[in-house]
């Protein structure tokens, strides 16, 4: 995406080198400000905030309910050394009975006696049901952390108060000069809220961290999400104990990446794999450019093989949306008016995973609508690309997947779309606006599919390319 504005005023103030007591706090709430700050710009409610709702809205037996995982017995409270460690998405998909993280535990495989860290997820499968061997889940150091925050603002007021008024304090300038020049209004108090409540959660989980990462004693550490508060505390870590750390990219957020040069971000990791040649031309992170390395992603490699062309169905009456909760419901009217208007179409509108429990109250327009709504991760994702001849989204990854099968590609033009300019600025994708344009488009469209480069998005090899890159990098 590159540079935004926001980024000059990030500058301005130096934010990056903000601390209190050791703790980059700024660099810690980066990620979601900048999300906010974008959410701003597409004039929608940030998500920041809406995650801070969701949080202070959780009721009693709800919070009773995850503070008693503490008490769920360890899966693999004996593991000891291990050269590589992987930090695995806490998603799983259910693929031949076992539940996999899909982005580290194919790879982990090519490294005996690997050991996964999960941020959450305990008690949620039996021990039969999971797929990664010698797994720890961290659930019970997150509770112990919120805990141990809890404790200290009830036992010593006085010095929770001093962190909390210290981060607003140094942020009132720059957030009057975000208001007043940026036109980006960030609510203070919420901000200091937040970052007072990492700033114990911080200083709870670092030295815990710290021994356990003494006990496995890896050479590399292997992420996705890294720009999670655990990540980033192990990023951390990792550097002032000498070990290298990468993250495999799992997402389209690696287009967002945008920091000045030599930024000081010693919670980045040290190394980035990307999907393809395309990815890394789009992003600017905090780290050498011969660090980022165009590396593939093994479990697209894998779906490919299960759907050779050969058998493609491709109807060209069948078209798939792809959603996310962050903009669900006007998209599910999307479909719905699609199919009304045109109704010889055949419509799947494939639900995120984080949609799948509340849509049916949320997305009322899917009703009656006869648009195939897809709701599990039983349903293969690429299966469904094989049916299709055309896809719509906003901002997916699986927009890219989607790609892959030659679907021709149209983006919903809102603000929310506009990680997807390179793809519709290379003539890859139409922007749509509405219906009636989508409709427009889809009369009109060509029967020749664009002429897509895959190895640039999905680099051939991944296995080994990835494989091969971390034992470059210091892993036997």
């Amino acid at each position: 995406m590159g540079k935004e504005p926001y980024h000059d005023w990030e500058i301005k103030h130096d934010l990056l080198k903000k601390s209190i007591d050791g703790f980059q706090y700024w660099n810690y709430m980066r990620r979601d400000m900048t999300m906010s700050f974008r959410d701003e710009y597409a004039d929608t409610e940030p998500a920041f905030y809406q995650s801070m709702k969701e949080q202070a809205s959780e009721g009693i037996f709800e919070k009773i309910k995850r503070g008693l995982q503490i008490l769920t017995p360890d899966l693999n409270p004996a593991i000891s050394k291990s050269d590589v460690v992987f930090i695995c998405h806490s998603r799983r998909q259910e693929i031949d009975g076992k539940m996999v993280s899909i982005y580290t535990d194919y790879v982990a495989d090519h490294f005996p006696g690997a050991v996964t860290l999960q941020r959450s997820g305990l008690g949620k499968y039996g021990r039969d049901r999971i797929y990664t061997e010698n797994l720890i889940f961290l659930d019970k150091l997150s509770i112990k952390g919120y805990i141990y925050r809890y404790l200290r603002k009830f036992f010593t007021p006085a010095y929770y108060k001093k962190v909390r008024e210290t981060i607003k304090g140094e942020m009132a300038e720059p957030f009057r000069d975000l208001s007043e020049n940026f036109d980006l209004h960030p609510d203070p108090d919420e901000f200091a809220d937040r970052a007072a409540i990492l700033y114990f959660i911080y200083k709870y989980k670092y030295p815990r961290y710290k021994r356990l990462l003494k006990k496995l004693s890896p050479k590399v550490i292997v992420e996705v999400v890294g720009l999670s508060t655990d990540a980033k505390i192990i990023n951390e870590l990792s550097r002032e104990m000498g070990i290298e750390t990468v993250e495999l990219q799992h997402g389209t957020g690696a287009i967002t990446f945008w920091y000045p040069d030599n930024a000081p971000m010693p919670q980045f990791p040290k190394w980035y794999f990307t999907f393809g040649d395309f990815w890394k031309d789009c992003m600017k992170p905090p780290i050498p450019r011969d660090h980022i390395i165009p590396a593939g992603f093994p479990y697209h490699d894998m779906m490919m093989k299960e759907y050779p062309r050969e058998r493609w169905e491709h109807d060209k009456n069948t078209i798939i949306f792809l959603s996310s909760r962050k903009y669900g419901k006007d998209f599910s009217a999307l479909a719905a008016e699609l199919k009304r208007l045109k109704p010889e179409l055949h419509v799947i509108f494939k639900l995120h995973p984080r949609e799948y429990t509340d849509y049916k109250e949320k997305y009322t327009d899917l009703r009656d609508s006869g648009v195939e709504v897809v709701a599990d991760n039983k349903t293969p994702l690429y299966g469904l690309f094989a049916k299709c001849s055309m896809q719509v989204g906003v901002e997916s990854t699986a927009i890219y997947e989607g790609m892959g099968f030659n679907l021709t590609t149209y983006i919903w033009d809102i603000p929310k779309a506009v990680s997807m300019k390179p793809i519709v600025e290379k003539g890859y994708a139409r922007l749509v606006k509405d219906a009636q344009d989508l409709i427009l488009k889809i009369d009109s469209r060509d029967d020749d599919k664009a002429d897509y480069d895959l190895n640039a998005f999905w680099k051939e090899n991944s296995m080994e390319n990835i494989v091969n890159g971390i034992r470059s990098i210091g892993a036997s």
